[in-house]
């Protein structure tokens, strides 16, 4: 089926492939960390939204991967939240943005609630529906930590890594 310009539409995804989609993430096995679901619901409009908590062996801190996948768009989006203090923001955000984008990936900071507290702000990335594959999000996962851990190295001494292959 073409559209009025020639171009084959694409299907809008649907329940199946949302479903499809989270059980390649439950199924997700890596040698560098453990993975399960916290949250897991599709809701009663077809969008989908999970929390899987990943517990890294090599670090003793846990990280929350958020993902979300609304009825009927093409993309799967994922996130890491991120707390920065509210001086180091006003003073780094351009250079946090320029990291961030290095890995092409989108920052998103909430508003700094009261003063000299923190700032959260979430680490975005998506991923296509139609070629999504347990690849695909290994390396969207892989992306996520190593652009939130050289963001966290530009205000520590240590290196912050996670391995995720």
């Amino acid at each position: 089926m073409t559209d009025n310009y020639g171009m084959k539409k694409r299907s809008i995804p649907g329940k199946s492939d949302l479903e499809a989609i989270r059980n390649q993430i439950l199924d997700f096995a890596c040698v560098a960390h453990d993975f399960r679901a916290e949250t897991d619901e599709i809701l009663h409009n077809g969008d989908w939204n999970g929390v899987f908590v990943v517990e890294f062996r090599d670090h003793p801190e846990e990280e929350r991967l958020h993902c979300e996948a609304p009825s009927g768009e093409h993309f799967v989006r994922f996130w890491l939240d991120l707390e920065v203090d509210t001086k180091v923001w006003e003073k780094e955000h351009e250079n946090i943005l320029r990291v961030a984008s290095r890995y092409d990936v989108a920052v998103d900071p909430a508003p700094a609630e009261g003063e000299g507290g923190k700032r959260l702000c979430r680490l975005y990335s998506r991923a296509w529906i139609p070629s999504f594959s347990q690849r695909i999000f290994g390396l969207t996962l892989s992306n996520l930590m190593e652009c939130k851990g050289a963001v966290l190295s530009m205000f520590s001494d240590k290196p912050w890594r996670h391995v995720c292959s």
